[in-house]
């Protein structure tokens, strides 16, 4: 019976620890920039690689990225009228094991103690053992996926052709969750979070697996 309360225990507990992605993610801004150059009303226009290997899956997270432009304020454009471009790349590695540790509590448990006094006489008493936390190692399966964003000045590579980075944004999360055009979500989420910005380090980002702006990028 202690057996399986500690199964069900350990089944809650790995469960409990996927309600929020960790997203890592770098800001890099152009110095010669201001701190946050896209203003609210600012036009983009959203490239695609023509290239992919899933041009579906291209088209999908080009729309997603417009629908966080658009929640945001910024208006989307086309290739001709756009005051910014955007380029986008993502991938996924394999998986790997990794070795998990899990708390486990032991609620306190109440002992009978009988002991028999001179001749036929018996008392009995109840002792008490404190509760107490042991660790239970398991082995899980991660997933390492990875979003970059690189947004270019339209105007002047229309006019003069020259391809002028002006932020870069970089965002990785590790998960137990394998497939990629989910885990995207999370990416897009936690990165525009820091859109524009120069983060000067890396900056963690949890986002929740329910959160309302990732669960609208489903589709």
């Amino acid at each position: 019976m202690k057996k399986t309360a500690a199964a069900i225990l350990l089944i809650f507990l790995l469960a409990g620890c996927a309600t929020y992605y960790r997203v890592r993610v770098n800001g890099y801004l152009d110095t010669s920039q201001p701190q946050n150059p896209f203003i609210r009303g600012a036009s983009f226009c959203v490239l695609e690689n023509k290239n992919a290997l899933n041009p579906l899956l291209e088209n999908e997270v080009k729309s997603k990225i417009e629908a966080l432009l658009g929640s945001r304020g910024y208006r989307v454009s086309s290739y001709d009228t756009a005051d910014f471009y955007i380029s986008f790349s993502y991938s996924e590695s394999a998986g790997r094991n990794v070795t998990e540790i899990a708390p486990m509590y032991h609620p306190p448990e109440t002992a009978v103690v009988e002991r028999r006094a001179s001749g036929e006489r018996r008392s009995t008493s109840f002792v008490t053992y404190p509760g107490y936390t042991t660790y239970v190692p398991y082995k899980v399966t991660v997933y390492t996926a990875t979003l970059t964003l690189q947004v270019f000045d339209a105007v002047l590579q229309r006019t003069s052709k020259e391809e002028k980075k002006i932020w870069i944004g970089e965002s990785v999360t590790t998960s137990q969750n394998p497939d990629l055009r989910a885990q995207i979500n999370y990416l897009l989420v936690a990165t525009f979070e820091h859109f524009g910005e120069n983060t000067g380090k890396s900056l963690i980002t949890n986002v929740a697996e329910n959160d309302p702006q990732a669960k609208s990028l489903f589709r």
